[in-house]
């Protein structure tokens, strides 16, 4: 017996499209079919949200920034969010002229940096890269957007937001069986959204 596969940004986006009564596809291929271009922009919007808030998955700690020849250093693709190691140190992402979204240093006014400048990145990973827990929540809580936005069914909506409440909880035991116990304690996102003794869909 086969072993069972990840779930994929297809299987996300059929469950979306049966969620409102559609038809699955076989191939995201294709493009100019209005449900499925919705539910794929619900899909991206709900994983970016959820990856902003960092996991030990798409989080580095101490991820070096390297100037080019020039002292600039761009910020890569994929970055939703850093912070410098160094606290005292302001910096933030700003647009240069020549270099595209680049650090910037607000105390020193300036874009040139003559070393290094290591960060705790926060990454943005395509649907097909994420843990299977991360995936699973994500695909609830967007079907549960989708199904809300276009066809507003209070009951389908009851029985969505359990699943979604059980996946968010199953992503939180993950996070917390991966993520070494003190790093967890200092995250402070993190603990505050899983002592909530209510759940909620909102994201911090």
């Amino acid at each position: 017996m086969p072993n069972l596969a990840f779930t994929t940004e297809l299987d996300a986006v059929n469950e979306m499209l049966v969620s409102i009564g559609q038809a699955p596809v076989n191939t995201l291929a294709i493009s100019g079919i209005r449900d499925v271009n919705i539910a794929r922009a619900e899909l991206t919007k709900v994983s970016r949200q959820v990856q902003l808030i960092g996991w030990h998955w798409n989080t580095d700690e101490g991820y070096p920034l390297q100037p080019d020849i020039d002292g600039l250093i761009g910020t890569p693709d994929g970055l939703l969010k850093f912070e410098p190691m160094d606290r005292y140190r302001a910096l933030v992402q700003r647009r240069h002229v020549t270099k595209g979204l680049a650090l910037y240093d607000k105390d020193a006014l300036t874009f040139e940096f003559s070393e290094p400048v290591p960060i705790r990145a926060v990454w943005g990973f395509p649907f097909d890269d994420l843990p299977e827990s991360a995936r699973n929540y994500i695909a609830i809580s967007a079907a549960r957007k989708f199904q809300a936005t276009t066809i507003g069914s209070r009951e389908l909506d009851g029985f969505k937001a359990e699943d979604e409440q059980r996946a968010w909880t199953t992503l939180l035991r993950d996070e917390r069986g991966s993520r070494n116990t003190n790093m967890f304690h200092r995250n402070k996102g993190l603990q505050r959204l899983y002592n909530r003794s209510t759940y909620t869909r909102s994201y911090p």
